[in-house]
């Protein structure tokens, strides 16, 4: 009997496997990637879409016939006993559920998210729930989903007073008194309509007598001042104007203060007023010095100089007082620990004061005055045993800690009473001011791995612009490719031609342009997957950039296709292996920097929208 293996007879593969094996292997493997990950890094590799690869299934399938390792490790009851008593014992340490993963790792329990979900339901540890601070109720019955209402149910002869309240403006009198009245006493309805009229009154007089500085945005139920208005005094110039008057983008706005903060770190100011005669502006004048764009904003030539000079002093001294307050706030999680709570008495005890605040018909600290809060206070302190104690104490830590705690619930039942639509909101989405509006500032790092790459940053804080950092650590100022020749001559020496015409200075978001030409950047384009045009678009183009501008990149990119925009660029390096890596560019720091590494061969990776070839 002929003991030959038969040969299997079928359809042949559609895909070729067959020299895949090895990166296959180094990227699930070895780097634990996802099928989906993987699949995404041939796209790019091969410069098709994901459409044309095998699917997650067809990868999966693929690397069991290869004998690859299974990632499906089911823990043991033992481990898993274990492991629910190291959750356990962090999260009454009121560590965060990113961190307990990331602890659990490092100790060798890698755990799938879903499993580790299963085993956080499991055991009780979800708090997120719609009851808000209430703990499910174990003989409830399911909930039933809303049946959709119709038009006819929708008719107007049951409105709510609230549903009638247009909130994109500001609210009429009659629009405060009706909602002050709703679920109210008669007599406190007109208490609180009383007293709004007497704050805003109150408000008014410390204007008109220069008591109080002028309110740009709403406050509590009070509305902001007339737009325009001149701040009292130059310190009091708000952020947004100093943008404006040095003519800042947001992003060059969030630049220049990093800038300074280095300066200041560097020299140890925290505040101007504690600073040696002179230091202050000679920090001043290096962050100019060290700024093409400030060197052109602020050449004497150019004109409100002296408004100009007041806008960088506030914005630089906002960067101290920032300075000053980072790391003296605590989070919930702290509070919890000073005051030896886990999350669910921490939930339990502002749950409490979320109650009285119900109770009561809580509108604001401002509306109800300062003697009834004090009091609502002081039924929360009574409601809890353990809140006793700790106010009983009187450590000036822990009153920090419990402020905090009942300011978060305050937050919470405000932010309930906005979602029902049950509170006047006095300005919503306002933009106040000449310039760009709020740059956003970011949020504080929560997890162990974001606190500890902010706190090396902070440690060694580096210079983003190179010639920046070319002047700080060789004294001198390279020739920039996109630069000004009088700025870069001016930095260098130190001396200022003030002869020559300042608009030849670089140019802000306000002043005129450039009259001198730049050199075209010649560059290759090539239309990214997901890319939709109309028509039959080259893969890859020759293109031209005026200069090294987003604005330029996309109307090189876009110019083989009419009416086009560009969605998303990348910029795309050749690595010594052969191999490419692809860098998202979305501004002009970023393009700079990769025209400066990709060379005389720049290549773009863009994706088009809404365009015809």
């Amino acid at each position: 009997m002929d003991e030959t293996p038969k040969r299997r007879v079928g359809r042949p593969s559609k895909y070729d496997w067959g020299d895949k094996r090895d990166i296959c292997y180094k990227l699930y493997v070895e780097e634990k990637k996802s099928a989906q990950d993987i699949a995404k890094y041939f796209a790019d590799r091969f410069n098709v879409s994901e459409d044309e690869l095998p699917c997650k299934k067809g990868f999966l399938r693929q690397f069991q016939v290869w004998g690859f390792p299974s990632r499906i490790n089911k823990l043991s009851e033992e481990d898993e006993r274990t492991v629910t008593n190291r959750i356990k014992e962090m999260w009454e340490q009121n560590i965060s559920q990113k961190d307990i993963r990331e602890t659990l790792a490092e100790e060798g329990w890698d755990l799938k998210g879903h499993v580790f979900n299963k085993m956080w339901k499991k055991n009780g540890l979800r708090l997120r729930i719609d009851q808000g601070y209430k703990p499910p109720d174990p003989n409830a019955p399911p909930k039933k989903r809303k049946r959709t209402s119709t038009a006819a149910e929708g008719a107007t002869e049951n409105v709510n007073p609230v549903d009638a309240i247009d909130f994109t403006g500001q609210p009429s009198q009659q629009e405060q008194d009706a909602m002050l009245s709703m679920s109210l006493d008669p007599d406190e309805a007109a208490r609180r309509a009383q007293r709004l009229f007497e704050i805003q009154l109150e408000s008014d007089q410390r204007l008109s007598d220069r008591k109080r500085r002028r309110r740009i945005r709403g406050y509590g139920h009070l509305p902001p001042d007339e737009a325009g208005l001149a701040p009292r005094y130059a310190s009091e110039t708000s952020l947004d104007e100093c943008k404006a008057y040095l003519q800042l983008s947001n992003e060059k706005y969030q630049a220049i203060r990093g800038e300074f903060e280095v300066i200041c770190r560097e020299l140890g100011i925290i505040k101007k007023t504690e600073c040696a005669e002179g230091v202050w502006e000679e920090c001043k004048k290096r962050l100019i010095r060290e700024s093409m764009h400030l060197s052109a904003v602020m050449h004497p030539l150019q004109p409100d100089q002296d408004k100009k000079t007041i806008a960088l002093d506030c914005v630089c001294c906002d960067v101290t007082k920032r300075m000053r307050v980072q790391g003296k706030s605590i989070t919930i999680a702290q509070a919890n620990n000073i005051l030896g709570l886990n999350p669910e008495e921490s939930k339990e005890i502002r749950r409490c004061l979320y109650d009285i605040l119900t109770a009561d018909n809580f509108e604001s600290r401002l509306v109800s005055g300062e003697d009834h809060y004090q009091e609502l206070r002081r039924q929360w302190f009574a409601s809890n045993e353990k809140l006793q104690q700790i106010v009983a104490e009187n450590e000036p830590t822990k009153k920090k800690a419990v402020e905090l705690l009942g300011k978060d619930a305050m937050k919470r039942f405000r932010e309930d009473k906005n979602r029902r639509g049950e509170r006047v909101i006095v300005q919503k989405n306002a933009h106040y001011g000449p310039g760009p509006g709020p740059a956003w500032m970011g949020t504080a790092p929560r997890s162990k791995k974001a606190k500890a790459a902010e706190a090396a940053k902070t440690a060694s804080p580096t210079i983003r612009e190179p010639h920046v950092r070319a002047a700080v650590e060789g004294g001198g100022y390279p020739p920039q490719r996109n630069g000004n020749l009088l700025t870069t001559v001016a930095q260098a020496t130190g001396n200022i031609d003030f002869g020559i015409d300042p608009a030849l200075a670089a140019t802000g978001p306000f002043t005129a342009p450039q009259t001198t030409a730049a050199q075209p950047i010649p560059a290759y384009f090539k239309l990214a997957p997901g890319s939709s045009v109309v028509g039959n678009h080259p893969r890859m183009w020759l293109g031209k950039l005026a200069s090294g501008t987003i604005s330029a990149l996309h109307k090189a990119a876009t110019s083989k296709a009419g009416a086009a925009r560009v969605t998303k660029v990348h910029g795309v390096v050749k690595d010594p292996d052969g191999t490419e890596s692809s860098w998202l560019v979305e501004n002009e720091d970023e393009l700079e920097v990769y025209l400066g590494e990709a060379g005389e061969k720049a290549t773009f990776l863009v994706v088009l929208e809404g365009g015809y070839a």
